[in-house]
């Protein structure tokens, strides 16, 4: 009995002295945090380790629209452009609408020579003889990557004008009539349009509208928040997937330009691209 006695106030007497040594050491249960910011070297060298186990080669440009912080793997890399050549078509029609230079409801009659019947979108099914505004063309060719679309467009606008607009805008890796750029000179282009100096913000909000929810969502969005929004324009072209833009996730915007050559399973491609989006995000 003197032994219960004894322990017990024993044990109440080392609880009232441990509230009083505040010196000792505290433990706590380990909880689960979010992964450690990488600064943009360390998250160059982690993209630059994990796509060398992916199959093909990947050129990666990234630009914090924030800070102003970027990095690259390969991005001068000139690539054949594929669809992502719409984007500097596109933009350049709306620089000129802006600048009220040309008239977006202004119509053109589709030819049966102007069906460029292969690849992407609706006109290659659509009968001649039917009229089509600027502004639809310029969706067309970004909703649904639409052939016909930016050929009609490139016609009206003229390919050495719009060369001369990439060319002024620094963009020097990219050639409109051997369709090549860079994941730098896309990832410049996205990010002069974003920051709104290629046209007014009326006209960049519309095609920031063609460029969301488009029908091909399969590869930087593959694997991010429904709340994340991209704009973005993919593009394909023998054992070549790529996909740019800029990703929105409400706080802080970022450029994404992924090209790629050498696929030889496509659907691997578009799943690599969604992989690196979703680790940027996770880890920048």
């Amino acid at each position: 009995m003197k032994k219960v006695v004894f322990f017990i106030f024993y044990t109440f007497f080392m609880v009232l002295l441990g509230r009083q040594l505040t010196f000792l050491p505290t433990f706590h249960a380990p909880t689960l945090t979010s992964q450690k910011t990488l600064s943009n070297n360390e998250l160059r060298d982690h993209i630059k380790t994990a796509i060398g186990d992916f199959k093909g080669d990947y050129s990666v440009y990234y630009e914090d629209l924030v800070t102003g912080g970027a990095f690259g793997i390969d991005h001068n890399t000139v690539l054949t452009a594929a669809s992502l050549n719409k984007v500097p078509v596109v933009f350049y029609l709306y620089s000129l609408a802006s600048e009220r230079k040309i008239n977006l409801e202004e119509k053109i009659v589709l030819q049966e020579s102007d069906i460029q019947d292969y690849g992407t979108g609706v006109l290659r099914y659509r009968e001649p003889g039917e009229a089509y505004t600027l502004k639809r063309l310029a969706e067309l060719s970004f909703h649904h990557s639409d052939n016909t679309a930016i050929h009609l467009l490139t016609i009206r606008l003229g390919e050495d004008n719009i060369q001369s607009f990439v060319d002024n805008l620094g963009m020097g890796a990219t050639s409109i009539a051997y369709n090549e750029t860079s994941p730098r000179d896309m990832g410049n282009l996205f990010s002069q349009f974003y920051m709104g100096k290629l046209m007014s913000e009326p006209l960049k909000r519309e095609l920031m509208d063609y460029l969301s929810n488009t029908e091909f969502e399969d590869r930087i969005p593959r694997y991010l928040e429904e709340d994340v929004v991209v704009y973005h324009k993919t593009g394909d072209h023998d054992n070549m997937v790529h996909d740019g833009g800029v990703v929105d996730d409400g706080k802080n915007p970022f450029v994404l330009i992924v090209m790629s050559q050498g696929i030889i399973d496509e659907d691997n491609a578009r799943d690599t691209i969604g992989v690196i989006a979703k680790e940027i995000i996770e880890k920048r």
